[in-house]
């Protein structure tokens, strides 16, 4: 029954009292287990929270408080990720300082937290702004500073007119505007501090493969970082400049039959007087400049570009002059600005040839059915023929299963055209045909050779149409008579299945052959034709020999650049740097560290690139701590993410003056075991990794990886599908929520509507659905009495399916056996202490009215410090489950027997069921196949 209960005078009472004890106070260093628990911590926005927000602290804050009660020490704190542009926009649109705005929004995201119980140590609390703390990201900065992987660079970075700031490329949208304010980007040559990110990106890639990540992050991380492996080659132009290209693909050198440069690349305004159509190559290279990155890099847009009329360049491989063009899917920040065009092997080289008229010439055959060890290399024609009404002509092997193209192999010095006509007169008896263009080169390994080795046949493929009018006689040979070889015309949309009923190998290359269109690029790797001699060469082979032949190196590029550390900007991290007119860039002592912001009046970006804080004169001028000279502060400060790239290790040791953390604390807690949050799949996941393997470096961290597992968890989106924005009006204040049905019942309602991972809509009627649950509880005292064997084995599976989907973070399946449960207790009465359990398995969900309940059945201590229940497997096995029972595949009922019945119990059961029995009666049971506990599936002579 329903029992109403007064949520607001029980949760302030319980949150006062796990305060006043400390209840959820951690230790460190302590003999038990430890368990590290985290959310990714918020910036504290002047809007607060909404019912969105705390969907993953809930999940935290329930697996945390179920880790205590196994019996783990547990580490789960908060702080704020106060610093960067969004805290300092905010105050600049609310003309408060950013120090006040940010004191006051902590608070109110405190007091918001703090009334949904949440088990966060306080006394552990940081903030990113606090001078205790980022005293140690500037030691950090420090550091990378000394080791080479922090330095300063004049080139073009993305610079955002709306926030006046360079922005690091993860903080554009896909479109290349700004995240903050969605102006568009521009490049912009400045100062900044730049951060050697690449240098690590072959051990992030690596280890990678060492995380409990949901796949699809680890995915977005690989892609970000990019990597691709290759060769950088050398072209020589007419002007006697070298450029160098990174292609991935070296084996196709032969096919490059022209350059393209980035219309940005210096070498085209460098010779302006030798390009004599330079009136349309600045045109072009002024038009260019004002499209958006990901404008030009769309593959559906039409190709567009100039010939640099004046200049070539050489293939290294063919020694050929090949012309030079600039086009603008060509971007001079990617790679080396410069590409050698392929247009036989690449989509976006072969649209731009065919629009201007470039050769396109293949130098690369796929390969089928493939071998090692390939031994022969045979060259065979084919014809791809077709009549007047469109059909394929094939040969069908009868009596081996296999569809071919008429065809055969060379001869001697026979040309190919001539081998074609040759074979196809004695194959198919069409001996007057005009040889179409030749489609396709591919080739095609076998085992047919009589001593056992493989052979490959280098096979050319043209195209012709004939007249079935003309047909004549066909010569088959022996072998041909033997396996039963037949002409046969087959229609387009009946192609694929007639090639399916053939061998397998064989039909993969006719279909490939047979929708082989010469109007596009063939990208696949597979052996070298026109290619000297790397001829027959498997791609493999030739990139590394083609690249040695030509003075290549082989190397690697990554997409991920260096991440750019400036910001030009008041609400940020000080960056520890003295410049010096004799010494140059000098870091700050450590021991006078930090270096703290100047208290100000005037906070706003100054407009001209510069921080504000280069007009505090007093703060600026110092002196060099090197030579003692005058000297002046850096004036860009740190971005957002320079704070948060760390905070969970100061979380191990808040307090510590000395260290960033002390190497006890790190190697007893260190890797956060859990860490969940719903953003970031780059931008902070790669910033953190990058930092921690310094950290590591230099012998400050014990691990390899800071997040050993990630949960990222669904959006909450407003009633009416959209995210909730104060634009839609469309906002839920938890606190209204709390309010009027409680905390437990938000807890409850967040983690029951659906899959943790999954975006869903919130739901009035959900939220209603969980308090009534909350008030069947309050009710269920009522109920306790003597208690059935089904409900005591009802608890126990309860407990094994809670336990094992805490674990798994499948809270809504947790909560929903729970309720089952409820309904089977009040139906049947439940025992005292089965009363009690229940309420430990439901305390980490609901952790207020548990509280309560467990103290009025006369317990003293706290339900959150009890063990948490455990399961016994004989009370958890079913003593029954219903099967499937199928007759030749096809589901014809059900059958209830033991868990561990056997086949023989089984068959002895659906005899027992007059339906089912007889559908074998009379007939030949010709197979039984039984899965336990599953399905019996039997299989009967029709």
């Amino acid at each position: 029954m329903n029992k109403r209960f007064n949520h607001k005078t029980i949760e302030k009472k319980w949150q006062d009292t796990w305060k006043e004890s400390g209840i959820y106070k951690t230790t460190d260093n302590s003999t038990k287990p430890k368990t590290y628990v985290l959310d990714m911590f918020p910036y504290p926005s002047g809007e607060g929270l909404h019912v969105g927000h705390p969907k993953g602290y809930i999940a935290t804050d329930i697996y945390s408080r179920f880790k205590r009660m196994t019996g783990h020490e547990v580490l789960h704190p908060m702080g704020w990720d106060a610093f960067g542009l969004p805290a300092e926009n905010f105050a600049i649109k609310h003309k408060v300082h950013p120090s006040a705005a940010v004191a006051k929004n902590v608070a109110r995201f405190k007091e918001q937290l703090e009334v949904l119980g949440f088990d966060y140590d306080w006394s552990r609390e940081i903030n990113t702004t606090d001078p205790n703390y980022y005293k140690w990201t500037q030691w950090i900065f420090i550091q990378l500073y000394k080791k080479g992987l922090a330095y300063e660079s004049n080139e073009p970075i993305n610079w955002c007119p709306g926030c006046q700031t360079g922005l690091a490329n993860e903080d554009l949208n896909a479109d290349g505007t700004c995240e903050r304010c969605d102006s568009v980007v521009e490049k912009k040559p400045m100062r900044q501090w730049v951060l050697k990110i690449r240098e690590y990106a072959d051990r992030m890639l690596a280890d990678l493969d060492t995380l409990n990540w949901p796949e699809h992050i680890k995915e977005a991380q690989r892609n970000w970082i990019g990597k691709s492996e290759g060769a950088e080659i050398d072209f020589t132009l007419s002007t006697g400049d070298t450029v160098t290209v990174f292609t991935t693909r070296p084996d196709t050198l032969f096919g490059a039959t022209y350059m393209v440069l980035a219309p940005e690349h210096e070498l085209v305004f460098k010779h302006h007087e030798t390009i004599s159509n330079w009136n349309e190559v600045a045109a072009y290279v002024k038009e260019a400049a004002n499209k958006k990155e990901m404008d030009r890099l769309d593959d559906t847009k039409e190709k567009t570009g100039v010939k640099l009329e004046g200049i070539t360049a050489t293939n290294p491989a063919t020694g050929e002059e090949i012309p030079v063009y600039i086009a603008d899917y060509v971007l001079a920040s990617y790679g080396t600005g410069a590409i050698m065009a392929v247009p036989a092997h690449d989509e976006r080289d072969f649209a731009f040839a065919k629009k201007f008229g470039i050769e396109v010439r293949p130098v690369v055959g796929k390969i089928f059915n493939q071998f090692k060890n390939v031994e022969v290399h045979r060259r065979g024609v084919y014809g791809l023929i077709t009549n007047e009404n469109g059909e394929y002509l094939l040969q069908y092997f009868r009596n081996k299963n296999f569809y071919w193209l008429p065809g055969g192999g060379v001869e001697g010095d026979e040309s190919e055209e001539d081998c074609l006509k040759r074979e196809m007169a004695e194959e198919s008896g069409f001996a007057s045909f005009s040889t179409a263009k030749k489609v396709a080169t591919v080739f095609y390994d076998h085992n047919s050779r009589k001593d056992g080795k493989s052979a490959r046949n280098k096979t050319t493929v043209y195209r012709a149409t004939v007249s079935t009018s003309e047909q004549g006689h066909v010569s088959l040979t022996d072998d041909e008579i033997a396996d039963g070889l037949e002409l046969v015309w087959v229609a387009p949309e009946k192609l694929n299945k007639t090639l399916d009923a053939g061998e397998a190998s064989r039909s993969e290359l006719l279909k490939y052959l047979i929708k082989f269109d010469s109007a596009t690029a063939k990208p696949e790797c597979g052996a070298l034709l026109n290619s000297g001699e790397f001829d027959g060469m498997t791609s493999e082979e030739a990139k590394v020999a083609i690249t040695e032949k030509v003075g290549g190196r082989l190397t690697s590029t990554y997409k991920i650049k260096d991440w750019v550390f400036s910001r030009q900007r008041y609400w940020g991290e000080p960056i520890p740097i003295v410049h010096c007119d004799t010494c140059g860039a000098v870091p700050v002592p450590e021991e006078q560290l930090p270096v703290t912001l100047p208290d100000v009046e005037q906070y706003e970006p100054a407009g001209d690139g510069q921080s504000p804080l280069a007009n505090i004169s007093d703060w600026v001028n110092t002196t060099c701590p090197a030579c003692g000279g005058a000297g002046r502060r850096e004036t860009n400060t740190m971005p957002q993410w320079a704070g948060s790239s760390w905070y969970y290790l100061r979380y191990m040791d808040p307090q510590n003056n000395d260290a960033l953390v002390s190497k006890e604390n790190e190697q007893y807690w260190a890797p956060v075991d859990v860490y969940v949050g719903g953003d970031h799949a780059v931008r902070h996941l790669i910033y953190a990794r990058f930092w921690h393997k310094f950290l590591y470096d230099i012998d400050v961290v014990s691990t390899i990886e800071p997040f050993q597992r990630l949960e990222f968890l669904g959006f909450i989106l407003a009633e009416d599908g959209r995210k909730m924005s104060k634009r839609w009006g469309n906002v839920i204040n938890p606190d209204d929520v709390v309010a009027i049905v409680g905390a437990d019942t938000l807890r409850i309602y967040e983690m029951f509507m659906g899959p943790f991972e999954n975006t869903i809509a919130w739901s009035q009627d959900g939220l209603a659905g969980a308090r009534r649950f909350l008030e069947r509880l309050n009710g269920l005292s009522e109920h306790i009495g003597d208690e059935p064997k089904e409900t005591t084995s009802l608890l126990h599976k309860t407990i094994k399916k809670v336990t094992e989907d805490i674990e798994g973070f499948k809270f809504n399946t947790a909560i929903s056996a729970m309720m089952i449960f409820l309904n089977q207790a009040e139906k049947t009465g439940i025992s005292k202490e089965s009363y009690e359990t229940f309420l430990k398995l439901l305390a980490p969900f609901a952790p207020h009215i548990t509280e309560e309940l467990w103290h009025e059945a006369g317990k003293s201590d706290s339900v959150h410090t009890g063990i948490f229940p455990v399961f016994d497997a004989s009370l958890a096995k079913d003593d029954v489950v219903v099967i499937g029972v199928q007759f030749n595949g096809k589901s014809r009922g059900q059958i209830e027997i033991a868990p561990d019945a056997t086949e023989a119990d089984a068959l002895e059961t659906l005899k027992r069921d007059e339906s089912l029995a007889k559908r074998i009666d009379g007939k030949e049971i010709k197979k039984v196949i039984y899965v336990p506990g599953r399905i019996l599936n039997i299989i009967v002579q029709e």
